[in-house]
């Protein structure tokens, strides 16, 4: 866990880095970042639902042991809170691979508004994606200060009415971040396409194993359903 998350941060402080040093050649007017700003932190939203929807669809205990326990475990017990090693971990392993990857091939591009774009979308996903479990936290209980309750008001941070509905149906609302991208992919069944697309392929049966973790944990919870059968 560490180690994603330090290399995690590495990837962070590379993007902010080379942001900080290429800002003066591309001159952004003000407008133009603020787009830029509103569509990394939409891409973040995205990011933090594709983990969230690998995690809960395709792996289990015997693929990645704790981390599947925890996430299931969430499920049947939203409540329960983890420490910052696991919270920061589940975000920064994709991150570092993904976007660490995506800012390398940015980084030897040349220096035009372009690149510099790609890498701001890189940085503010490697951020949130590091705090997305405490993203998600907020959602799961009423916020202590004014500012937070006006940013969950304003969709600023995932509200804990919108994230309820994943806990209803496990299915859909995997994006914690703001919940933004739940609108798009919820209503374009991005995450089921996938499903299709992917089951196929590799084999695998999407949520297998959801009927055996709702027998182990009865008392609280509702998982999405028995497993559906491979064709």
């Amino acid at each position: 866990m560490r180690f994603w998350i330090g290399a995690n941060i590495a990837v962070i402080l590379f993007c902010a880095s080379w942001l900080a040093c290429a800002f003066t050649v591309v001159g952004l007017t003000l407008p133009y970042l603020m787009v830029a700003l509103l569509a990394g932190y939409f891409l973040a939203d995205f990011s933090s639902g594709a983990v969230h929807w690998a995690m809960d669809t395709w792996f289990d205990e015997r693929t990645m042991g704790r981390a599947i326990a925890i996430t299931r475990e969430h499920h049947t017990h939203p409540h329960h809170v983890y420490g910052f090693l696991e919270n920061a971990s589940f975000g920064s392993a994709p991150s570092a691979v993904v976007f660490g990857f995506a800012a390398a091939v940015t980084a030897l591009c040349p220096v035009s508004a372009a690149t510099w774009t790609l890498m701001l979308l890189w940085l503010i996903s490697s951020v949130c994606l590091l705090f997305g479990m405490h993203f998600h936290n907020l959602a799961h209980k009423p916020a202590r200060s004014a500012i937070m309750r006006l940013a969950q008001r304003l969709h600023l941070v995932c509200p804990p009415a919108h994230h309820w509905v994943h806990h209803h149906n496990q299915t859909i609302h995997y994006c914690v971040v703001n919940g933004w991208a739940n609108y798009l992919c919820d209503g374009l069944h991005v995450w089921r396409g996938l499903e299709r697309l992917i089951g196929p392929i590799t084999g695998i049966v999407p949520r297998s194993d959801d009927s055996a973790w709702q027998r182990r944990y009865r008392k609280t919870g509702v998982l999405s359903g028995p497993p559906r059968q491979a064709r």
